[in-house]
């Protein structure tokens, strides 16, 4: 079943597009963290962004970076935050890769923070060697 950002890319939904090219569009999110909040979004339809063509993949560092900038020349905004959520346990609501891209600016109260978890004696070294053999 098409997700939602496969209806709006489709026409079938209405959304305001701020880009759309051959494998990428952006639209302003409709839940807002910020104005001129945005969702970059791929035309080809995978939960993850690790399933998404090469082609694709290969085009997002130009879409992201044009986006970041047309965020913060738009809004006046110092900074942006990029946000993927990979994945359903990664808070992801739609099945449909994206990233969102906002707007912020010093002492807007917004924070995204986490409870860091500290490597117990050892692990930092066993993990960065199980993600050099992912890597591979």
């Amino acid at each position: 079943m098409p997700s939602i950002f496969s209806k709006i890319l489709a026409g079938q939904i209405p959304g305001q597009f701020v880009f759309r090219d051959e494998l990428w569009a952006a639209v302003l999110d409709i839940r807002p963290v910020s104005p001129g909040h945005a969702l970059l979004i791929p035309l080809h339809e995978a939960q993850h962004l690790a399933e998404l063509p090469a082609p694709t993949l290969a085009a997002l560092g130009d879409r992201l970076a044009r986006l970041t900038v047309a965020v913060k020349t738009a809004s006046g905004a110092p900074a942006v935050n990029v946000v993927v959520n990979d994945g359903p346990a990664a808070g992801q609501e739609v099945p449909h890769a994206h990233l969102h891209v906002f707007a912020r600016f010093p002492d807007d109260g917004k924070r995204l923070s986490w409870p860091a978890t500290p490597y117990a004696d050892g692990e930092l070294t066993r993990w960065a060697e199980r993600l050099r053999a992912a890597w591979r």
